[in-house]
């Protein structure tokens, strides 16, 4: 398979990876959390309670948005006798609580089936997940979230569950691996681009993704690249099986009993077979670097992969005459090069110039 391991992280590190943007959401989770606090204060109700990061923050497989559409998940747990004996009742109070905070959302907080969304202005939002805690006869911290009603759950049990699977079969360089550690987080966050890469898609959300690579995952010791393209396949032909998908900390719950996410499951497994078969070229003896990063670029659809050389040189050039005209001269030096300094060396100088659209 045509090697492009080293460009790949490439793009993984420049175009998927959050960087800072993951300290500015935190400050968001922290100032909500200080809201609902002051909201529950000033309506005279209970206000402590304890709050723990989930989904894909809590996994670091949150990946950048171009849109800033992040969705946020973030347990807020309650002493059982401090909030109503109804499941919808707590999340109203928590909606209302929220409301009373106030902040800069874009519309105002909702009570939703499982948790109480955040909107923001800046397009993305944060749900939070209510849960009740009490102790047993036996001694034993219970959980219950305030779903439909109240059910068992512990609200660290998937994140400990994929953060510990992570570790446990990435390749390591104890092992012999050459690649960095969390390989198997790495194939999720770009099969995760891959889905979000057409705006017309409907494709699963981050957790069924999660599950499936992790059932999936086809470990290389050497090359990311290869990894990523055999839990392609494999989840493609899993999906060809099966295209039920249960959740990993509780098996008699399917993660796909409805109809919308039924539908979901099979446009990825279609989306996953196109891919497929467009990255068949890697596999070719004659295969060029340019084939290869055409293919890389029908899956994430992204300009880092574009190989069209003359159309961005053109780019570069037309916005390098309209810098150079704005300043008043331009010199073009014998070998094309462009300036509005003139050369030390032989020049042509310019008259200034009329650009279309001026």
């Amino acid at each position: 398979m045509f090697d492009l391991h080293n460009t790949l992280n490439k793009f993984f590190n420049n175009h998927v990876r959050l960087g800072s943007e993951r300290k500015i959401l935190a400050d968001y989770r922290d100032k909500n959390l200080e809201r609902l606090q002051q909201g529950l204060e000033s309506l005279d109700y209970p206000n402590a309670f304890d709050h723990l990061d989930q989904g894909s923050y809590a996994m670091y497989t949150i990946n950048q948005q171009a849109n800033k559409d992040y969705d946020l998940d973030e347990a807020v747990i309650f002493n059982k006798d401090d909030l109503p004996s109804s499941a919808l009742e707590t999340r109203n109070r928590i909606e209302e609580a929220m409301c009373e905070g106030g902040g800069n959302f874009s519309q105002s907080p909702e009570a939703l089936t499982n948790a109480v969304r955040v909107y923001y202005a800046e397009g993305h939002h944060i749900d939070r997940a209510i849960y009740r805690r009490f102790e047993n006869d036996y001694g034993e911290i219970i959980y219950e979230h305030a779903g439909c009603d109240w059910s068992i759950r512990n609200p660290s049990d998937i994140t400990n569950w994929f953060n510990d699977l992570v570790n446990q079969i990435s390749p390591s360089k104890d092992y012999g691996a050459t690649i960095e550690k969390g390989q198997m987080r790495k194939v999720v966050r770009l099969i995760k681009k891959f889905s979000k890469s057409r705006e017309g898609w409907n494709l699963p959300c981050g957790l069924i993704i999660s599950v499936l690579v992790a059932e999936c995952y086809r470990p290389n010791y050497y090359r990311d690249d290869v990894a990523l393209y055999d839990t392609m396949a494999s989840i493609r032909d899993r999906l060809y099986v099966d295209e039920v998908v249960y959740n990993p900390v509780d098996k008699s719950q399917s993660l796909t009993n409805r109809q919308k996410d039924q539908t979901r499951v099979r446009n990825f497994q279609e989306k996953l077979d196109s891919a497929i078969d467009k990255l068949q070229v890697l596999h070719d003896l004659n295969c060029t670097e340019e084939q290869a990063k055409n293919a890389w670029y029908w899956v994430f659809q992204h300009d880092f992969w574009n190989t069209n050389d003359e159309e961005k040189s053109f780019d570069e050039r037309g916005k390098s005459l309209a810098a150079a005209a704005t300043a008043g001269s331009i010199f073009i030096s014998p070998n094309g090069n462009i300036s509005t300094v003139k050369p030390t060396g032989q020049s042509i100088p310019v008259p200034k110039q009329n650009f279309y659209g001026e």
